[in-house]
């Protein structure tokens, strides 16, 4: 198949929100699939194609690996002013409900950028399907317009809640508009039970995020030098972070002398400030090692030289992070408690999650932890359930199916 993805995160942003189409673009295209991954440019830059240059780049272009086309953002001044929250109170709120109202998504300048390139788009690609995910609402004006131009089926993907994300008055209005797709697709069974309500009659499918499957190495004993915790992903909420921080500190206190001081607490994502607030609770008690985003590599090999792996759970969402932590086979921890779908996920993998809520249960989850072994991975054909690869078959099949239901 030809297909078309959308996504509002260029592939290079340092962040979750570029991850899933970024991979299942390569993991399609490893199935044999042609892809293109449309996306805004990065730091919102200007197009480094004209809509001319797109019909040869697509020409040339060997789809042995994803074509990436960044369009930057276009016109619609007040949307940028909007953003970076230089309109007051009231004049804020007006300019919210005018573009929901009007334009069906406020990042219609990104939109109108993407315009003067589907009909080149169209054209010399001639796409089957398109897909596009719902971090805001134009890439799903964008993956309609370039539907109804190509003749083609589009596929709602929701990788975010529509029920947390939508603002209540328009929830129902906007699920309107967006239902010439023929199918949805969700991150999760939380995403996809929401969508439900919203979405009706739709052949619907939960697609996980997932890691490759090249991660499942052999099992490596961690590191007897240091005694390392590694906390990943954001923070949705400072009194969690710092429930979880005591429940570090706690268990700390509790360690054997020749344990104490071998313990590092290393943080990496994007809300590193956030963490420095509150890692003031572990001063003289262990190092802590504050990072940025990293790269999934460099970030796997954290993962499988720590003790656990650590997360501040948001009930606004399903957390890839819990996934991703899986396939380093070590204990995950987090704080406060899971979903019934995480940790029925983790029970399937035969890896210890341990969902807490309290204080005293993040300590208690540390100790348990510390005398964990690795798990074997390569056996483990549960967690390879969740890899690209296996979750890039399913949405082969989701496609296939929703265009094949069109068609009867």
């Amino acid at each position: 198949m030809r297909l078309v993805f959308v996504n509002h995160c260029h592939p290079e942003t340092p962040h979750i929100c570029a991850t899933r189409m970024r991979e299942f673009a390569n993991a399609m295209t490893n199935r044999g699939h042609q892809v293109i991954l449309l996306t805004e440019t990065l730091m919102r830059k200007s197009s480094e194609i004209s809509p001319e240059e797109v019909s040869e780049t697509i020409l040339q272009h060997n789809f042995e690996q994803p074509l990436y086309l960044s369009i930057g953002p276009k016109g619609h001044p007040l949307i940028q002013k909007l953003r970076e929250r230089k309109l007051s109170w009231g004049i804020r709120q007006v300019v919210i409900v005018w573009y929901f109202l009007r334009y069906k998504g406020v990042f219609s300048d990104w939109s109108l950028g993407c315009q003067e390139y589907l009909y080149p788009i169209s054209e010399s690609f001639e796409p089957d399907l398109v897909w596009a995910t719902f971090l805001n609402t134009d890439s799903w004006n964008i993956a309609l317009n370039l539907a109804n131009i190509s003749g083609i089926p589009w596929v709602a993907d929701l990788k975010d809640s529509w029920g947390n994300f939508i603002p209540l008055i328009f929830r129902s209005f906007l699920a309107r508009h967006f239902n010439s797709c023929i199918g949805i697709s969700a991150f999760s069974e939380f995403n996809l039970n929401d969508a439900a309500k919203w979405f009706r009659n739709k052949p619907r499918n939960v697609i996980y995020s997932g890691f490759w499957e090249r991660q499942l190495n052999d099992p490596t004993p961690v590191s007897k030098a240091t005694i390392d915790i590694c906390l990943t992903g954001g923070i949705y909420s400072s009194d969690s972070l710092r429930k979880l921080i005591l429940g570090v500190k706690n268990w700390i206190e509790k360690l054997p002398d020749d344990k104490k001081n071998k313990v590092r607490l290393i943080y990496a994502g994007n809300d590193v400030e956030v963490v420095r607030k509150t890692s003031f609770l572990l001063n003289g008690i262990c190092q802590v090692i504050l990072r940025r985003f990293l790269p999934v590599a460099e970030l796997h090999t954290i993962y499988r030289d720590t003790i656990a792996n650590l997360y501040v759970k948001s009930d606004t969402t399903f957390h890839h992070k819990t996934i991703e932590m899986l396939s380093a086979g070590r204990p995950i921890v987090c704080y406060p408690e899971e979903s019934i779908e995480a940790i029925r996920i983790a029970k399937s993998t035969k890896i210890d999650l341990y969902s807490c809520k309290s204080v005293q249960e993040v300590s208690e989850a540390l100790s348990e932890c510390l005398i964990t072994k690795t798990r074997n991975l390569r056996q483990n054909e549960e967690l390879r359930n969740f890899t690209w690869e296996f979750q890039a078959k399913k949405l082969e099949h989701f496609f296939l199916s929703v265009v094949a239901n069109k068609e009867n």
